[in-house]
């Protein structure tokens, strides 16, 4: 079997028709063909933020140069000539690497049809069924649209929302959105924090727990917009509210804070990984014992072939895994075949863009969590069959052979 042509869909979606607007929503999906007619499909899990031109680049050079006349089941061969040959392979970060990801799977999405069994199955067998599943994001409102907390009741009023669908854990970001429903200046929340801006954290904090009670576990998500000071102070002024896990409470472009701030708090659970990139990154924050839960995102880390390697340096350390979610259904079908397949699973993550129309549209099958559990698909590959119609009105899509 040899890959003969792909094409790239570089999308822009709109996420919520209720608003109306562009959410900066903007998927890079790939879709690999076989001389066999069998097709494959893998995400760079750039959708957000600022790097889509660069992964539809990357992915495209990539494509051309080195996947097209390969076999699909040759993945480490792939992966080695994507690593040693583009020069750039040999480094660590989001566009290259998210592009590699969504090379891989797409051919675990061959492979598996090829062969007629579930990703999951070739992984090595379902260990996880029924996958514990956490609601993400609710900072933006859990509901229909994106609506930004700014009151407290605002904020307990969205988690209660959640736990009223079945879940019985949250995520919530309670920095990055001001009163007056405003994206936080970033440099503001750098150094020892305000009093002001520790003050309204642990208003909207408390007034969760109030609301959710304490049977619900609760996730601090801070996004690396704090630095070691303001994370420590955060988290410490949080004490009382028993946190799951708090995530990102540093940045992540070297290993040292994480280090120092899991050595300053050693009782609190501390977790990252969405912006650490294949094994070689992941090795030293597992070494240093910075992380009791690690985040690989599938569609950055390397793909689910490099992600596998890394849920199995973290099995070595016991750091248990949930896997980044925040892309099309690509992204949760790859996250949830991984996490099926392994012992270190702890918790899957569904974000808030996963239940917004723009975003369920993407693919025929709708992959959604009930009463806060997830089923992994058992079809062929991925389980998962593009909605060509929607995707291709909403996509430049570019065709490589």
């Amino acid at each position: 079997m040899k890959i003969v042509s792909a094409e790239i869909f570089s999308a822009n979606i709109v996420l919520s028709e209720r608003h109306n607007t562009k959410t900066g929503w903007r998927p890079i999906i790939l879709r690999l063909m076989t001389d066999e007619g069998i097709t494959g499909i893998g995400e760079v899990g750039l959708a957000y933020g600022a790097a889509h031109h660069g992964g539809v680049g990357a992915l495209r050079d990539f494509v051309e140069g080195f996947v097209i006349g390969t076999d699909p089941f040759e993945r480490e061969t792939i992966f080695d000539a994507l690593t040693r040959h583009t020069f750039w392979g040999g480094a660590c970060g989001p566009v290259v690497n998210g592009a590699m990801s969504a090379i891989d799977i797409a051919c675990w999405d061959i492979m598996g049809k090829a062969l007629n069994m579930p990703v999951w199955k070739l992984l090595g067998g379902k260990i996880n069924d029924n996958l514990r599943t956490y609601a993400s994001q609710t900072q933006f409102g859990w509901n229909d649209g994106m609506d930004p907390c700014g009151s407290v009741e605002q904020y307990a009023a969205a988690a209660q929302r959640a736990v009223d669908e079945g879940y019985d854990a949250i995520k919530v970001d309670p920095v990055m959105i001001d009163e007056e429903l405003g994206i936080q200046s970033p440099l503001s929340l750098k150094g020892a924090l305000t009093r002001e801006i520790v003050d309204r954290t642990v208003a909207r904090m408390t007034a969760i727990r109030s609301a959710i009670g304490p049977d619900i576990d609760l996730i601090l998500e801070l996004h690396s917009l704090t630095s070691l000071t303001g994370g420590q102070r955060l988290v410490e002024a949080l004490a009382d509210l028993d946190l799951f896990m708090v995530e990102e409470a540093v940045n992540y472009n070297n290993a040292i804070p994480a280090k120092r701030l899991k050595e300053r708090m050693p009782g609190t659970r501390m977790t990252g990984g969405e912006r650490i990139f294949t094994r070689w990154q992941f090795r030293e924050y597992l070494e240093d014992g910075s992380f009791d839960m690690i985040q690989p995102d599938f569609c950055l880390v390397g793909g689910i072939t490099e992600g596998k390697k890394v849920c199995d340096m973290a099995h070595i350390h016991e750091v248990t895994v949930q896997g980044h979610v925040c892309g099309t259904p690509i992204s949760t079908a790859a996250a949830l075949h991984v996490e099926a397949s392994i012992p270190n699973f702890e918790i899957h993550e569904h974000h808030i863009y996963s239940t917004l129309a723009g975003n369920r549209n993407i693919c025929q099958q709708d992959l959604q969590p009930v009463k806060g559990r997830f089923a992994v698909p058992d079809a062929p590959g991925l389980g998962l069959d593009l909605d060509e119609t929607f995707l291709r009105a909403h996509s430049n899509v570019i065709t490589l052979s």
